[in-house]
């Protein structure tokens, strides 16, 4: 049977001499795309706010094709993948649906591919019903109306599906947007907004956030320091100096290993060129370059040299590790122990709410109800909100807050959250809702 893709010499002895003993016998990649085209479909066209050379690589990337890649390009090793569809995907239902019979099949873990415009209560229904840990998002799904440049985070992550995915400690899978990358000031505003609001939610930042310039880190670092969760996969980048501020500014124990595979099939090597990244490639083996600042092709002896994009960022990150002085044991926790860690979490759901359905078309009859001296049932008031949250969280729920209340608050039924009160000291001591 043929190969997926040819592994030449040149690879097989970049593998042998820079990476097999250094990297561990299992492997978690935290950050793949899985897609697969049904038959006489075409690709949807890559979304118009996005670089299009990633597009170049594969036109889809089954189960099947994921699992001979590692066996291609991992020889010796146990790779274990964390899946979500791709943003080439318009149908959304479709994708996720093929992931989550995949994840079941082989039993990898994924996330689910969300969409801004789901209320949190789809959103978690969706990740529910698929075994999902998460979500992934990306900017391409924000409003038609906003300009890419524009685009922030909320706007594809809204505030409403990340109080949701922070009451269940899920995964966010999160690819910034933005110009001026990591170093934006809008970027790392919400960044930081993001990991004091949301103090569950188990965050990602994809790439280093797109950081694959030394120029696109700024002073991003210096902020980013001060950070106690924010966790950061190396993926798609191969810049040892982006990797090396990296671990300075959070430490091994916060990088996660990822490929963003199928992409980093591609034969190439990138450079820097004025805070601008280009990708060498082969001539002739990815199509027609004009047109297109990120990609240049080679030919003679450079382009012979050329391995997989996914061996530079490996080596990139083994440079930067060496010169960071990490041990044996950080390079385990890079390469599988801090992803191992990470989808246990999110894997242990915490207790929900207990949930009673009434039939629609049965009338509810009034009755009255006799409550011990002393307490009273009403219904909530504006100036309940914070002993409310309150509350919930001596209830055990403790990750509520604002955020939790806003989102009960948008469905709600007309009068529908009621208390029991202790009429002597004013404290609400028992809490039901009445939800669409």
């Amino acid at each position: 049977m043929k190969p997926l893709f040819a592994v030449q010499a040149v690879d097989q002895t970049f593998y042998e001499q820079r990476l097999r003993d250094w990297l561990p016998d299992k492997i978690i990649d935290i950050h793949t795309h899985l897609w697969r085209n049904p038959a006489g479909a075409r690709a949807a066209a890559q979304p118009s706010r996005s670089v299009t050379w990633p597009a170049r690589v594969a036109a889809q990337n089954p189960l099947e094709d994921l699992v001979a890649t590692y066996e291609l390009l991992f020889p010796g090793k146990q790779v274990t993948p964390l899946m979500f569809a791709s943003a080439q995907h318009q149908n959304l239902r479709r994708a996720n649906a093929y992931v989550a019979r995949s994840a079941s099949r082989r039993h990898f873990p994924a996330l689910i591919y969300s969409h801004p415009r789901w209320s949190a209560n789809q959103l978690l229904e969706e990740i529910e019903q698929g075994g999902f840990l998460g979500a992934k998002s990306y900017l391409s799904l924000a409003e038609d109306y906003l300009p890419a440049g524009e685009i922030r985070i909320y706007d594809f992550f809204p505030p409403h599906q990340l109080a949701a995915l922070n009451r269940r400690g899920l995964i966010l899978m999160l690819h910034i947007p933005r110009a001026a990358r990591l170093r934006d000031p809008v970027n790392l505003a919400q960044l930081l907004e993001i990991e004091e609001r949301y103090p569950r939610l188990q965050v990602i930042v994809a790439h280093v956030g797109r950081a694959y310039c030394r120029p696109d880190i700024g002073a991003a670092f210096q902020r980013l320091a001060g950070t106690k969760r924010l966790l950061f996969d190396i993926s798609a980048n191969t810049n040892a100096e982006v990797f090396r501020e990296l671990l300075r500014a959070v430490g091994p124990r916060r990088v996660l290993f990822g490929s963003d595979l199928p992409i980093t099939r591609m034969r190439m090597r990138r450079i820097c060129e004025g805070g601008l990244y280009v990708n060498l490639v082969p001539r002739g083996l990815y199509g027609n370059l004009a047109g297109d600042k990120n990609m240049r092709a080679l030919s003679g002896a450079a382009a012979q040299g050329l391995t997989f994009f996914l061996y530079e960022e490996l080596d990139a990150f083994r440079r930067a590790a060496k010169a960071e002085r990490l041990t044996q044991g950080d390079i385990q926790a890079v390469f599988h122990d801090n992803a191992a860690a990470l989808l246990a979490s999110a894997a242990k759901q915490p207790p929900q709410q207990l949930r009673m359905v009434y039939p629609a078309a049965r009338r509810i009859k009034p009755r009255d109800l006799k409550l011990p001296p002393g307490y009273q049932l009403r219904t909530y008031r504006a100036d309940d909100a914070e002993a409310y949250i309150r509350l919930m969280r001596r209830a055990g729920f403790r990750a509520w807050n604002k955020d939790t209340l806003q989102e009960l608050l948008r469905r709600i039924l007309p009068g529908g959250i009621f208390f029991i009160v202790h009429q002597p000291s004013g404290a609400l001591v028992a809490t039901a809702s009445a939800l669409h």
